[in-house]
């Protein structure tokens, strides 16, 4: 069992391709958290994974969510792991994992992460697509080598992109996302062309339509930017930073 967020590709991505060289089932946890799905029987399970991306160093919101509401019966001891995939760096993000799962009597017993494409356009460009060719290129060879490690049930931390001193990383930056998360920054241009997939695939439930029109009506979201980076008309932006900071879905994978 591998439970997944995704807003913008990469994790589905490296989750789908851990699948299915695991043959383990998937979960994705905006799903799960509007059916309200919290409890699992894993008594049948061998593995039970988590790929997520990380944000500010740390772990999205709607993973804390999701883990604080979590309820596994059958766990005896399974081999638990967790994938992160980042920018530039994971920092001490599986540290916070391991904690939250000791929450709940189950240890982590291997983290992995994978280097992806940088798509935070609040402060970043998107890359040129040549280069997110190369950048792909290269999380595949990740991906292939967690993917060998998990299905041999290997245990340690085969993480090579926590950065140097991983916990101090994340206590400096996590702060600003764990304290933050505004939505006021969001604003919708007048090429809406009112489609309602921001509000679909919003995993927090944050935006409400009125006159087919996006408005946040949530003081905070997860931040994952999926409505700002799959809106068709590129309508949605983070204020007036990122009309030419590009936009991002992965190419190696169904939205």
């Amino acid at each position: 069992m591998i439970f997944y967020f995704s807003a913008t590709g990469n994790s589905k991505y490296a989750a789908e391709r851990i699948a299915a060289a695991t043959d383990d089932r998937l979960v994705f946890l905006r799903d799960a958290i509007r059916s309200r799905s919290y409890q699992y029987d894993v008594s049948h399970e061998t593995r039970i994974g988590f790929v997520v991306p990380t944000y500010f160093q740390g772990l999205p919101s709607i993973l804390t969510f999701f883990l604080n509401k979590l309820r596994l019966t059958g766990y005896a001891d399974q081999y638990a792991y967790v994938v992160l995939t980042c920018g530039e760096s994971t920092g001490d993000a599986a540290g916070q994992m391991a904690k939250m799962l000791r929450s709940k009597g189950v240890t982590l017993s291997a983290q992995f992460g994978i280097p992806m494409v940088d798509n935070y356009i609040p402060m970043f460009k998107i890359a040129e697509d040549g280069v997110i060719a190369e950048q792909l290129d290269l999380a595949d060879e990740y991906i292939d080598e967690a993917a060998r490690a998990i299905r041999a049930l290997g245990i340690g931390d085969y993480n090579r992109c926590q950065g140097r001193l991983p916990a101090v990383r994340t206590a400096a930056a996590y702060p600003l996302y764990a304290h933050g998360r505004s939505t006021k920054p969001f604003l919708v241009t007048d090429e809406c062309i009112k489609c309602g997939l921001c509000q679909e695939i919003c995993p927090c439930g944050a935006i409400s339509l009125f006159g087919g029109r996006p408005s946040w009506t949530k003081p905070r979201c997860v931040q994952c930017l999926g409505c700002l980076h799959r809106c068709p008309a590129k309508a949605i932006r983070w204020k007036s930073a990122d009309e030419d900071r590009g936009r991002y879905y992965n190419p190696r994978v169904e939205p």
